[in-house]
């Protein structure tokens, strides 16, 4: 048998063949074809053998497998993401099984968050300053006949009275930031516990009528008795006159009251806008609130009130944004409350000052629904 290349070439190389038929079927007087129809057979036959193959590829085969490369890459592509995804839900459920974002947020609280310390400065009269904490247990000299003796806390004023009394109206500055704690002897014997985030203005010596100091923040006094000389702590908007006593006084700006309360003895707290003023008998607390200008005395437990003093937290009744506030001050930290509702909640317990920060924040969390999230020195309260 013969094999073609083509249609047409088969036909045309046996023109002879053709023609033999042709004969032969005259000769049986069978019917011939018309010349019209096998001009149209050899048409057809030529266009078969003329057909582009590559554009027909082009046309049908090569979408066809472009088509299917791209559904075989975004299924590789997907698969990928599939599994990256495996791979943060993994990472995000390790653990316990629960969410980073649904953790305890108290336990992610940075470990640069650490209880206050003694720490301050000092500004002489002269406006040098010194950094206490440089100093170590010792004497340093002064000018004006004053002797700076560093304690293991805090600071001891002896003075060469004679001296001293002739620049007795120099004043030095005790400034204690934000973590930090520190007591200070004054020239007459006055001890003065003084709290994170406050600051005390006193003469180098008391003149003979009076002694008198300047508070910002909160202090604990134990004021030595002189009756001849009445001891005065001036705040922002009190005047607590004592003779020799016990007391706290707590006036820090941000909180919008002021308080005075008496531990022993017997103080006179005033109103420095009205000149109203309250005796106060031990275990009462003055109450002014700075923007109403109106006071009140009430009775409270004053080793909650001093407990700071102590190393200790005590919070009896106290809401949770005055809570918040003092250990944003003992801790250097900066609060933001997410609700308005936590602000009002209510705690009851006591904790020491020097707890781990963490462990704080834990201890609220157990006690109630709210829950705190912490970013380097920032503590967001939620509820």
């Amino acid at each position: 048998m013969t094999t073609c290349k083509g249609f047409l070439n088969c036909f045309s190389g046996k023109d002879n063949e053709m023609k033999e038929e042709e004969r032969h079927i005259k000769d049986e007087s069978m019917p011939l074809a018309g010349e019209a129809e096998v001009n149209e057979a050899l048409d057809l036959l030529q266009q078969m053998e003329t057909v582009d193959k590559e554009r027909g590829y082009r046309r049908v085969v090569r979408p066809l497998r472009m088509r299917l490369r791209r559904l075989a890459w975004w299924r590789w592509t997907a698969s990928v993401a599939a599994a990256c995804v495996a791979i943060v839900c993994g990472m995000m459920w390790w653990g316990d099984g629960t969410p980073e974002a649904e953790l305890p947020l108290a336990a992610v609280a940075s470990d640069s968050i650490v209880p206050g310390k003694p720490t301050a400065r000092l500004i002489l009269a002269g406006k040098e300053e010194i950094l206490l904490d440089t100093l170590s247990a010792g004497q340093v000299a002064l000018a004006s006949g004053v002797v700076l003796r560093k304690e293991e806390k805090g600071l001891v004023y002896e003075v060469a009275r004679e001296k001293a009394m002739e620049e007795r109206m120099a004043y030095n500055e005790l400034i204690v930031p934000r973590g930090g704690e520190y007591d200070i002897v004054l020239e007459d014997g006055t001890r003065v516990w003084m709290n994170a985030d406050s600051r005390l203005r006193y003469p180098l010596a008391f003149g003979q009528a009076e002694r008198r100091v300047y508070l910002e923040g909160e202090a604990y006094f134990e004021v030595r008795r002189d009756v001849a000389r009445p001891f005065f702590v001036e705040t922002a908007r009190q005047t607590v006159r004592v003779l020799g006593t016990t007391f706290n006084v707590s006036a820090y700006p941000e909180d919008g009251m002021n308080y005075a309360t008496l531990v022993e003895g017997s103080v006179a707290v005033a109103d420095k806008r009205t000149g109203e003023g309250e005796v106060l008998v031990p275990g009462e607390q003055a109450r002014l609130n700075v923007e109403t200008g109106v006071t009140e005395v009430a009775a409270v437990d004053v080793r909650q009130v001093v407990a700071w003093k102590s190393g200790m937290f005590v919070f009896d009744g106290q809401t949770l944004e005055q809570i918040m506030a003092k250990l944003a001050r003992w801790y250097n930290v900066s609060v933001f409350f997410r609700n308005a509702g936590a602000k009002s909640l209510v705690f009851k317990g006591n904790l020491p000052r020097y707890t781990d920060f963490r462990e704080v924040l834990e201890v609220l969390e157990k006690s109630s629904h709210v829950r705190f999230s912490v970013h380097e020195r920032t503590v967001t309260v939620n509820l």
